[in-house]
C-alpha cells in the first residue's frame, strides 16, 4: 500500500488508524528521517539514535492529529516538513540551552590512561570537566565551534559549511574563542 494519495491515507488514519499508520510509516518515515539528518547531522550533541527517535515523535504526533489534519491547508508531504523543521529547531534550543551542570557531552568522557594512578586519572577527569564546563559557557556558536575543531577534530572550512558561516569567520571566532577560554582558564587551557 505505498503511494497511497493524501486523501486516501487521511481516510485510513481516520478509518482504520492502526492501517493508516503503517502508511503513513511506510510513506513518509524517509522525508521526515532526511529532514532531521539534514537541520540536525551536524549538531555535537545530536546521536543518530536521537534523530531516530525525533522522527519517530514526529510521526507520532501527526498521527494523534489525525482528526484535526484539514487537506485545504496543505499536502501531508509539507505538513510533515514544516512540523520536522519546526520540531527540529525545539530539540536543538532545548538541549543547547542546558545549563552547565548538566551531564556533559560525550566529547568530555575518554579512556582513562592506564599508565596513570588513579589520582592522576581522577585530576585529569576533572580538568576535562573543567575545560568542557568553560567551552559550554562560552555560548552558540563558539561552544559548538570549538567542540567540533578540537574534539571532533573537524576543520575550519568543514565546519563553516555545517553551521552557514563563512572559513575566516569560523577562524577568527576559533582564534577568539581560545583566547577567551585561556583567560577564564589561567592562560593554561590545552584543547
Amino acid at each position: 500500500m505505498t503511494g497511497v494519495t493524501d486523501a486516501e491515507l487521511l481516510k485510513l488514519l481516520r478509518e482504520r488508524p492502526e492501517e493508516g499508520c503503517t502508511a503513513l510509516l511506510r510513506q513518509y518515515t524517509g522525508l521526515v528521517l532526511a529532514i532531521v539528518r539534514r537541520r540536525l547531522g551536524g549538531c555535537p550533541f545530536c546521536s543518530a539514535e536521537d534523530m531516530e527517535e525525533l522522527t519517530s515523535d514526529i510521526l507520532f504526533s501527526f498521527w494523534q492529529q489525525r482528526e484535526r489534519i484539514d487537506p485545504e491547508k496543505g499536502s501531508i508531504r509539507a505538513l510533515l516538513a514544516v512540523s520536522a523543521s519546526r520540531r527540529c529547531i525545539d530539540w536543538y534550543r532545548a538541549r543547547a540551552a542546558k545549563p552547565a551542570s548538566e551531564p556533559l557531552e560525550p566529547y568530555a568522557e575518554t579512556v582513562a590512561d592506564p599508565a596513570l594512578t588513579p589520582e592522576d586519572a581522577c585530576l585529569t577527569k576533572e580538568r576535562r570537566q573543567q575545560l568542557m564546563q568553560a567551552i559550554l559557557s562560552l555560548g552558540e556558536p563558539d561552544a559548538e565551534i570549538l567542540i567540533r575543531k578540537y574534539y571532533a577534530g573537524e576543520t575550519a572550512s568543514v565546519i563553516a559549511e555545517r553551521l552557514s558561516m563563512r572559513t575566516g569567520t569560523v577562524e577568527m571566532r576559533i582564534s577568539r574563542a581560545y583566547q577567551k577560554l585561556r583567560d577564564k582558564l589561567g592562560g593554561g587551557a590545552e584543547l
